[in-house]
């Protein structure tokens, strides 16, 4: 129960229902993500627009996680 506490903080409860939030967040903006993406290759030549979306997709993960790493290192500033 130590490590409960210690992850979600002193309410459980509310710690859950924050990761749900975050959670549902990120999945709209992958949605999002995943439409635009869509929408930019769709004029491509096939081997193109496999190799465009992969590329894409990688880089929406990376920009992502570096800007979650920036928004945790501002928020102990």
């Amino acid at each position: 129960m130590d490590i409960i506490h210690t992850i979600l903080g002193p309410d459980p409860t509310a710690g859950l229902l924050i990761i749900l939030n975050l959670i549902l967040i990120e999945s709209l903006l992958s949605v999002d993500n995943a439409a635009v993406l869509a929408t930019m290759v769709m004029d491509l030549p096939e081997e193109q627009r496999k190799k465009a979306l992969k590329y894409g997709i990688i880089g929406a993960y990376v920009f992502r996680g570096i800007s979650l790493a920036l928004a945790a290192w501002l928020t102990t500033i």
